[in-house]
């Protein structure tokens, strides 16, 4: 039924956790693409080791080995090898708790008409819990998605279960940012969301290591600004001045929402 996407880079400190949190999913039709994007730590041969351990459960797994593409080439290649109608996404030091998959599942088949879902999640720093991401409480069914997520992106890149075909429909995601490529992904699907969103906590976003000051800062508000404008259509003008405005008076907004 899912077909779940993890790209790699370099993630060996927390990736081992990112498995076992696959492997405890009471949940099990469904198979994990691995897009490594040229790491050069043992990554990959963690990867390996646990080839058996999914096999043994009855899940497919699939490593695909990148020349250092970013994390858009990394998405698009692993979109590629999917083989359900529904996608996961999972980054490579996130967590899901053990009936996330079961949870999702059982409102894919109440609601036939759905396209998206997303769940609540923690924010852990340094494996402790430091806020609650309570997505539900942004988002109202009656107003525009398109016009909620320019205001603010709400969508958590781990907590995202989608349709294949929705992605494949806008070309999948911009290869030309090397962060943010999600939002830009979530804007340009806009209004065609048919969305719900489970009110209960499925997984955990951990916080990377190292800082956004400097040029990896500058270069991220560059992308978002970008995004941002490149995005506006049926937007009004107030909207997108607030909206950039946020990004410069704010980094804890961006460093809580992009990757």
């Amino acid at each position: 039924m899912f077909s779940i996407i993890c790209p790699t880079y370099n993630s060996s400190s927390f990736l081992k956790e990112t498995l076992e949190s696959l492997i405890i999913q009471k949940y099990k039709k469904f198979e994990v693409i691995f897009s490594d994007d040229d790491s050069n730590d043992n990554t990959v041969e963690i990867l390996e080791s646990y080839k058996n351990k999914f096999l043994s459960l009855g899940i497919k797994i699939k490593i695909i080995k990148n020349n250092h593409g970013g994390p858009g080439f990394a998405r698009n290649e692993a979109l590629k090898c999917a083989n359900f109608e529904w996608i996961c996404f999972l980054d490579s030091d996130d967590l899901w708790h053990g009936n996330k998959l079961l949870k999702v599942s059982a409102v894919i088949q109440a609601n036939k008409s759905l396209n998206c879902i997303l769940h609540r999640q923690y924010f852990l720093r340094k494996n402790k819990e430091i806020k609650e991401y309570d997505f539900d409480k942004y988002f109202n069914d009656k107003v525009s998605v398109k016009k909620q997520l320019y205001k603010n992106n709400f969508f958590a890149m781990s907590a995202v279960t989608i349709k294949k075909k929705l992605i494949q429909d806008v070309q999948g995601f911009n290869e030309n940012y090397d962060n943010a490529q999600d939002y830009d992904l979530w804007l340009r699907i806009g209004d065609k969301f048919n969305l719900f969103i489970i009110p209960e906590y499925l997984g955990s976003y951990r916080e990377r290591e190292g800082n956004i000051t400097s040029k990896p800062y500058q270069k991220r508000i560059l992308n978002i600004i970008k995004i941002l404008i490149r995005n506006r259509k049926d937007i009004n003008y107030f909207d997108l001045f607030n909206s950039i405005l946020k990004v410069f008076v704010n980094k804890e907004w961006i460093r809580d929402y992009f990757k």
